[in-house]
């Protein structure tokens, strides 16, 4: 029977059930936009996939865009005021706004000496009650920032793109290290706490929780097969799942060790064959951040003695073990170290040994000579007294990278101890002396809006107006300066002395029409024989004898903080130049110099 094309029926996605439809709708093969199109063909679409009710579709595609929901990282709150549709509007509508305030950040923020957290955009997101909210802004900046990285171009948008990550990071994860100090102290699980400390002052590391704990725990059951391989019969081993165990007590703290002193000491031997079975463990370095950094330091099998402290606690956490850390200056030559004293309830020892293990050595363990008594000074400290020591060693990190201390660390002191004097005396003082503004970086009671507050202030730079004039400066004259913006000299000439020094220009004010005396605004490589100190400005006149080199590359030229506005070095970027903000204010510079190349 042949059946003419035009009385065959044809059936489409508009003829299916809604259910159905939503059903196809959340498959993968089809994504948000496609969702968007095909339900504004329609009102039957229009109505079943865009109801409010309709939350199964807008969980599938916002898993679809972003990922998996991770609950370490953040939450996302549905209820009767959040659905999944605004949800997933909501993070999208931010994408593109954070992507249109970081562009619009070297003109805004050019004149301002040091940014204040006032002026940082989205500020009622970044603080919102809503953790997800929050989340939001702070992965759109890193995606951000990863896409200018991808560019490979080293300027002006990247490092402001760095600058709001930074800030991003501090506010996100300030605000969940508050939510770990007020968890009980049985929840308090310290690498949990230490790994919210990296994300907080690396905004460059994005690896989930779950990867480092992963790292932990096969770190200790490497010593629990080696344990088994030298004494099958070892009480570690005389419950069913035992090895299952070993991963679960890594998710709490212990109350006492859970084997006889005999058996735990076997333990603690083992620990330290293993964490310590590679040469260069410890590092007594005091000018990488990476050997304070928990991650880092289990990657690269390398760090100092505060982390390994903090290394060696967990896994003796997962094999039964209750160890102390303890930050104390008791010893002349260990500051931080590991104490252990038999916990173990079936203990009829009333004062049993303490020991010392000494993580600088190895992990040696050592008679305290103490007392046979654990010492109040060897019980441990708190996890707050953890993290207080881990800004002292960040402080003495950034102390040595530069003597203008870094304002993140202030604000994590204070946050950590907001009543301690003699931390709040200095960091009045410093303040005055730098002329910050005095912006709280966390909301509480005292400071409900942060971080906006009374008395706001953005510091311009004294000689902004020449170094970033208004009205363009051309070049391509007859009475040109010399110098262009972003020339790398050799040897200058001051006011005073002729000095043999590297600088870079980032500006000139021609003092007359007709003379051919110009001022120049030169960035000066540090005087110091500390590599890290900071760069100057100086003014200088033109000498038509200087060694001058155009620098097309700025990422090689490594100052500690480079440019007018540049407050942070990037550790990631090894510090650039703002040569593209600089080349719209002088428009002529960079083309006539490469004319001049050429010729």
């Amino acid at each position: 029977m042949n059946t003419s094309s035009s009385n065959t029926a044809a059936t489409t996605i508009l003829d299916l059930p809604a259910e159905l439809i939503e059903h196809i709708c959340c498959w993968d093969s089809l994504k948000l936009v496609d969702v968007l199109n095909l339900a504004v063909t329609h009102s039957k679409l229009e109505n079943c996939l865009f109801q409010e009710s309709n939350s199964r579709l807008w969980k599938s595609k916002f898993i679809q865009k972003y990922g998996l929901l991770d609950n370490e990282e953040y939450g996302v709150v549905i209820d009767e005021e959040n659905s999944w549709k605004d949800e997933i509007k909501m993070r999208i509508s931010l994408d593109k706004a954070v992507s249109d305030e970081i562009k619009q950040m070297p003109s805004k923020y050019m004149m301002i000496r040091d940014i204040p957290y006032h002026a940082f955009p989205l500020n009622q997101y970044l603080h919102s009650k809503n953790e997800g909210h929050r989340f939001y802004i702070l992965s759109a900046t890193a995606a951000y920032y990863k896409q200018q990285q991808s560019n490979e171009c080293c300027d002006d948008l990247l490092f402001m793109a760095h600058q709001f990550l930074m800030y991003s990071c501090q506010v996100y994860f300030g605000y969940k290290i508050r939510n770990f100090l007020s968890l009980p102290p049985a929840e308090q699980i310290v690498e949990r706490g230490f790994y919210l400390l990296e994300r907080c002052f690396c905004p460059t590391v994005d690896k989930p929780y779950q990867d480092m704990n992963k790292s932990l725990n096969n770190i200790a059951i490497n010593v629990y097969n080696r344990i088994w391989s030298a004494n099958p019969v070892h009480p570690l081993f005389e419950h069913e799942n035992c090895l299952k165990k070993v991963v679960e007590r890594g998710k709490f703290n212990l109350d006492h060790d859970l084997f006889d002193e005999t058996s735990t000491m076997f333990i603690l031997d083992n620990i330290r064959q293993i964490i310590f079975s590679e040469d260069q463990l410890v590092c007594n370095c005091t000018g990488n951040l990476n050997c304070f950094f928990l991650q880092q330091v289990i990657e690269k099998r390398k760090g100092s003695v505060f982390l390994l402290c903090v290394i060696f606690e967990s896994v003796a956490r997962r094999l039964g073990v209750k160890v102390f850390i303890t930050a104390s200056s008791v010893f002349k030559y260990a500051k931080n170290f590991v104490t252990w004293s038999s916990s173990w309830p079936g203990n009829k020892i009333k004062n049993p040994t303490c020991y010392l293990v000494d993580i600088a050595n190895r992990g040696v363990m050592k008679v305290n000579r103490v007392s046979r008594k654990l010492p109040k000074q060897y019980i441990g400290t708190s996890i707050l007294d953890l993290f207080w020591t881990f800004s002292k060693n960040v402080e003495q990190v950034f102390s040595a990278e530069s003597r203008r201390p870094c304002k993140y660390v202030w604000d994590f002191q204070v946050f950590l101890k907001p009543d301690y004097p003699n931390l709040l005396i200095r960091k009045a003082d410093i303040l005055q002396l730098l002329d910050f503004c005095r912006c709280p970086l966390l909301r509480n009671p005292d400071n409900p809006n942060a971080p906006n507050h009374e008395d706001e202030k953005n510091n311009i730079h004294i000689d902004w107006g020449h170094t970033f004039p208004l009205t363009p400066k051309r070049r391509g004259e007859f009475n040109d300066p010399k110098f262009a913006i972003g020339m790398m000299i050799a040897y200058i000439n001051t006011n005073s002395r002729e000095v043999l020094l590297q600088g870079i220009v980032v500006g000139w004010e021609r003092i007359c029409p007709t003379n051919r005396t110009e001022h120049y605004y030169v960035l000066i490589r540090p005087q110091s024989l500390e590599v890290f100190d900071n760069p100057s400005t100086y003014i200088m006149f033109d000498e038509r004898n200087g060694n001058l080199q155009r620098q097309l590359k700025p990422d090689y030229y490594r100052f500690m903080n480079t440019g007018k506005f540049f407050t942070h070095y990037s550790h990631e970027l090894c510090a650039f130049m703002p040569i593209n903000s600089l080349a719209q204010l002088y428009p002529d510079d960079l083309t006539y110099t490469i004319t001049l190349e050429n010729v």
